[in-house]
């Protein structure tokens, strides 16, 4: 039981060594590339646009399926 724990233990401690190391790359290589002139607000404003629209037709949809639903319910489908 200690050897399996043991082993969880250095196997976790690698793993944050292997984070590290990438957090370190991935910020030297951003210091080296700089500004990419990205600008923070048209991406906002683009996520937020893209959103709504989505929720627009997610809307539209359920509108639909409820209106056919209702229609469907009418149907007597068990006559004979």
């Amino acid at each position: 039981m200690k050897d399996t724990y043991l082993k969880a233990t250095v196997a976790l401690s690698l793993l944050a060594g292997r984070v590290r190391a990438h957090f370190a790359d991935a910020y030297e290589e951003m210091s080296e590339r700089g500004e990419r002139g990205d600008n923070p607000v048209v991406t906002v404003l683009l996520w937020v646009a893209g959103i709504t629209v989505a929720l627009g037709i997610i809307g539209a949809l359920v509108k639909l399926g409820t209106k056919a639903s209702t229609k469907v319910d009418n149907v007597d489908l068990d006559s004979k």
